[in-house]
């Protein structure tokens, strides 16, 4: 079976969201592209959504989001989280 897969482009509207959060850059961040799976002769595919990894030495936080979708996600629980929230989560990392 063949696979397709498209790279996306990262939407800089969220880059520029999460870097006007205040002392994110004390924090390591990492914006990582999302992919469009296509499974060839089918009618199946998979979208993997962008990453975004913001850490510290101790810990770090992996929030999901997709294309054409402004809400941010967390890995672990798939909850939907608020700018406010990761705002909240920054400030105790630091």
């Amino acid at each position: 079976m063949k696979i397709t897969i498209e790279h996306l482009e990262f939407p800089i509207s969220v880059k520029e969201k999460l870097l006007k959060i205040p002392k994110i850059s004390k924090l390591h961040i990492e914006f990582v592209n999302g992919k469009n799976i296509h499974f060839d002769k089918t009618n199946l595919s998979i979208n993997e959504p962008h990453q975004i990894i913001i850490g510290n030495d101790l810990s770090c936080i992996i929030l999901l989001t997709y294309p054409n979708d402004n809400n941010f996600y967390l890995k672990d629980s798939l909850e939907n989280i608020t700018l406010e929230t990761i705002k909240f989560l920054i400030l105790k990392m630091l």
